[in-house]
């Protein structure tokens, strides 16, 4: 949505405005298209009653081409779904430090969000995003039983979000986090770092990408945190921006997470800002698909002998270890992983369910592990 040519009547000073980047435009897509599929699931359960979208670090609502940032993105999701879905309450709970971006918010949300349903509420804060973090460790009014939450982090940069705060915030809550991890800023500032970066990983003396990584996925990974799964951006020259970082307590979560990075990235294992050239493809997006998938398939093979050499495995254990770790999907382990294994004789599917072609309910021993 784009909203360039309201601005006057918004009031909106265009200088004031964060200047969008291209790589900008697949984050929003990613994270709202995501939103609209846990959202329809979250409404379709019965024992779920408020659905919860949290933006710690919102913008001004629109960016200064006129395109709308996330946060209006799900609004609109949210609109169409409560919409359909009388019985379920919808929140969106937003925040800003900048007392000038919150105004040009809410000129925004009063535009987009004209006629006020009964069921979608908007909660707009001011706050540091590290006092608003505080605020939300034990908040019963957002987070609990019969509610499902998404908190999403974005920040400009990397020293500024306390990442242990997050972390308690997840022990004591039961929701999925998308957090932007600015790797670039990271890898660019830290040696030279006066404290900026260091406050927000608890004091630590961490050097380097590979450390950090793993110090992220310990902070994220804890209280009901299952699954965590990491998508690259970068630039044009393939240098690293960020990276993306999803985790939730579900297994479904994360299969539709994978399923909406194969509609929007059409299976490419992370995003990079190009040119626009004109060249025609020699293939078809679906034929790139498929070569990506087979592609995936040929390292995920080896990462199962690898890990379960010798060992009797259920599928599901196969298909998490597969969804969370390669860019494989749900729909693509049995025909380009499983398959094609059974065929080489390295898996043997041990016919352990009445119905011989139900691989799902079945059990696999895999084959040794050579180097």
């Amino acid at each position: 949505m784009n909203l360039y040519d309201k601005f006057s009547e918004l009031n909106i000073d265009i200088a004031s405005l964060t200047v969008k980047k291209q790589q900008t435009d697949y984050k929003i897509k990613y994270v709202s298209e995501y939103i609209r599929v846990w959202a329809i699931i979250s409404a379709e359960r019965k024992e779920v009653k408020d659905i919860s979208f949290i933006d710690c670090m919102c913008n001004a609502g629109v960016y200064a081409d006129g395109d709308c940032c996330t946060a209006i993105e799900v609004l609109r999701i949210f609109i169409e779904i409560a919409n359909n879905h009388k019985e379920k309450n919808f929140h969106l709970y937003l925040n800003d430090f900048d007392y000038d971006k919150i105004k040009f918010l809410n000129s925004v949300l009063n535009l987009v969000y004209d006629v006020e349903l009964e069921n979608l509420k908007i909660h707009i804060d001011n706050k540091d995003v590290n006092v608003y973090l505080d605020s939300l460790v034990k908040n019963s009014n957002i987070f609990g039983m019969g509610r499902s939450v998404v908190l999403y982090i974005d920040p400009f940069d990397f020293g500024t979000v306390i990442i242990p705060k997050v972390t308690e915030v997840l022990k004591k809550n039961y929701c999925e986090v998308i957090f932007n991890f600015f790797s670039s800023d990271y890898s660019r500032n830290i040696r030279n770092d006066k404290e900026r970066i260091k406050k927000c990983i608890g004091g630590l003396s961490i050097k380097n990408k590979e450390e950090i990584i793993e110090y992220i996925q310990k902070q994220l990974k804890v209280g009901s945190i299952k699954y965590l799964f990491s998508y690259e951006f970068k630039t044009r020259k393939n240098v690293e921006l960020y990276q993306i970082i999803f985790v939730t307590p579900s297994s479904k979560g994360l299969e539709k997470l994978k399923d909406v990075l194969w509609k929007v990235f059409d299976g490419k294992e992370f995003h990079r800002n190009e040119d626009e050239t004109g060249q025609l493809s020699f293939f078809t997006t679906e034929d790139e698909k498929e070569l990506r998938a087979k592609e995936y398939a040929t390292e995920a093979k080896r990462m199962l002998l690898k890990k379960y050499s010798g060992e009797k495995v259920s599928y599901s254990t196969i298909e998490i270890y597969l969804i969370e770790n390669t860019m494989l999907r749900e729909g693509q382990i049995i025909k380009y992983v499983i398959k094609p294994m059974i065929d080489e004789g390295i898996l043997t599917k041990n016919g352990e369910t009445r119905n011989s072609s139900n691989y799902k309910k079945d059990t696999y021993t895999v084959g040794g592990f050579n180097e």
